[in-house]
């Protein structure tokens, strides 16, 4: 059974990876990106049109360097921002996905036109490092994911959940499945969601550095139900 972290013990593998192994962060996402995509090909292969909702770190990457690998799988993805101020590594598969020519939204009013539109939301707004409740922009997009009563996939923590104490207020994604990148976070355990890990190639030499076993988890399957 693969374990659950808390958000201490993820801040330090994440940074391990960048520091002892030279894993750049934009790598990471990219691996993320592809397991997001692949697990929308194993579990709705028929629902093409998928919204991937982000913010502007790397949560919000994540799910940018998924379109590119859905638009390569035969899907529509769309990208909605919530702001155009994005970091540096999203920034670069930002321009990716420019480049070949998907679909970016920047309003919430086109926000909640497409959510009428879409089979699939992608949640990529706000990652473990949730710091407080969401508020402003980001408080009125939740209120319109969850309004649109669509399937929800969470990538990695649903956007106002605490990677540690869970549901802390009234606005958090409330998501169909959870897709955890690595890790199963501790704060997900009790939702209700459906819940999965993908494999993003963190060495299993790190693992004990965050007290967890090193195992191969993903060895028959790179992405695995919890």
């Amino acid at each position: 059974m693969i374990p659950y972290v808390n958000q201490k013990q993820i801040s330090k593998l994440d940074k391990l990876m960048v520091e002892q192994f030279n894993i750049p962060v934009v790598i990471v996402m990219e691996s993320a990106g592809y397991r997001l995509a692949e697990f929308a090909r194993k579990q709705f292969p028929r629902e093409k049109n998928i919204l991937i909702c982000c913010g502007k770190g790397n949560n919000g990457g994540d799910g940018i360097a998924a379109a590119r690998h859905l638009l390569n799988f035969g899907y529509k993805p769309k990208i909605f921002l919530i702001t155009k101020d994005v970091k540096n590594e999203p920034k670069t598969h930002l321009d990716i996905a420019r480049k070949l020519k998907i679909s970016i939204i920047t309003t919430l009013k086109k926000l909640e036109n497409e959510l009428e539109k879409t089979n699939i939301v992608y949640d990529c707004l706000i990652g473990y490092n949730l710091k407080g409740n969401p508020k402003g922009d980001f408080k009125e997009a939740i209120n319109l994911i969850n309004k649109s009563k669509k399937k929800i996939v969470a990538c990695d923590i649903p956007s106002g959940i605490d990677a540690d104490k869970g549901v802390i207020s009234e606005n958090y994604i409330k998501a169909s499945h959870i897709l955890f990148l690595s890790l199963p976070k501790i704060g997900c355990k009790e939702l209700k969601a459906k819940k999965f890990v993908a494999d993003i190639g963190v060495p299993k030499a790190l693992y004990p550095k965050i007290k967890i076993k090193a195992k191969n988890y993903f060895q028959k399957k790179s992405i695995i139900k919890i």
